[in-house]
């Protein structure tokens, strides 16, 4: 990962990346071996892409002293105007077995949890797809603020043999600068990625684990309803093969014998081995 613009903690092998959805998205994960990635804008925090600011403004305070210089680099790369429109689309797995604050989130009473072998799992999804990026959800703001200063005093001025200050004086000369520029582009770019894999250490519980896929232009988004409102999502289609599924757990709120028992069965006919259990977390109602 040395030298690279983005670093993200990807999945230790042999680990097990959970999935949590309802019984319909279960339904069409397992008999038609499709995913759906959700447009990164339409996420369930709506303050996930502004958390990083926040982070932006913290280093760039202690890294840089002249706040004119600070003023004008955040104007011309988190503040300026695109020159593509990118589109990102979130499929989301998470770390964490049994999470209430999964299950309340996610699944609640019609909820389940595939359990995916995660090394067969992402070579799946990289033969269904290109992945942009993937890796864990970081919640700690000391390590995305450390993830932040390593670009901006690492990866920034190695790319332009020059430290940072000088690359901001020469933005302060001529805001055309062709290193300024790149810097600006490149920092933006980052920033960009790193908005969807930073959250506030209150959702830490959730264990997140991120797919990021880019759109193209021959990607085709549909349209879902959800509280109301049209939900664009792209489907991550699967070979056939049965999924390398290690096991399926039942909601909290679902503990009826048929939706284990159902589970069982449609694992039998789909030619699955995986074992079905319970929720641990116990809830009253």
């Amino acid at each position: 990962m040395a030298g690279r613009q983005v670093k993200l903690q990807q999945a230790e092998k042999g680990s097990i990346l959970y999935h949590y959805t309802k019984s319909n998205g279960i339904n069409g994960i397992i008999n038609n071996n499709c995913f759906w990635a959700t447009k990164s804008d339409f996420l369930n925090d709506p303050n996930e892409f502004s958390h990083i600011q926040g982070t932006i403004g913290q280093v760039c305070q202690e890294t840089i002293k002249n706040a004119g210089l600070i003023e004008m680099f955040l104007k011309d790369s988190i503040y300026a105007q695109k020159e593509k429109n990118r589109e990102y689309f979130v499929l989301s797995f998470s770390n964490c077995r049994d999470s209430i604050t999964m299950w309340s989130e996610f699944a609640n009473k019609t909820g389940y949890n595939i359990g995916f072998r995660s090394d067969a799992i992402i070579a799946r999804i990289e033969e269904a797809a290109e992945i942009a990026y993937h890796g864990l959800v970081v919640y700690n703001a000391r390590q995305q603020m450390q993830l932040i200063r390593k670009n901006l005093c690492g990866y920034l001025p190695n790319l332009l043999h020059m430290p940072l200050n000088d690359i901001l004086e020469r933005g302060s000369q001529d805001r055309q600068d062709s290193a300024y520029q790149k810097a600006c582009r490149k920092f933006q770019r980052t920033v960009e990625v790193y908005a969807m894999f930073f959250k506030h250490e209150g959702f830490a519980e959730e264990q997140e684990y991120r797919f990021i896929f880019k759109k193209q232009k021959n990607t085709i988004v549909h349209f879902r309803a959800k509280d109301g409102f049209m939900l664009p999502y792209i489907e991550i289609p699967l070979t056939e093969e049965n999924l390398p599924i290690e096991e399926i757990m039942v909601a909290p709120q679902n503990h009826i014998d048929l939706a284990k028992n159902g589970m069982e069965y449609m694992l039998q006919a789909k030619g699955y081995q995986a074992k079905v259990s319970l929720s641990n977390i116990k809830l009253r109602y």
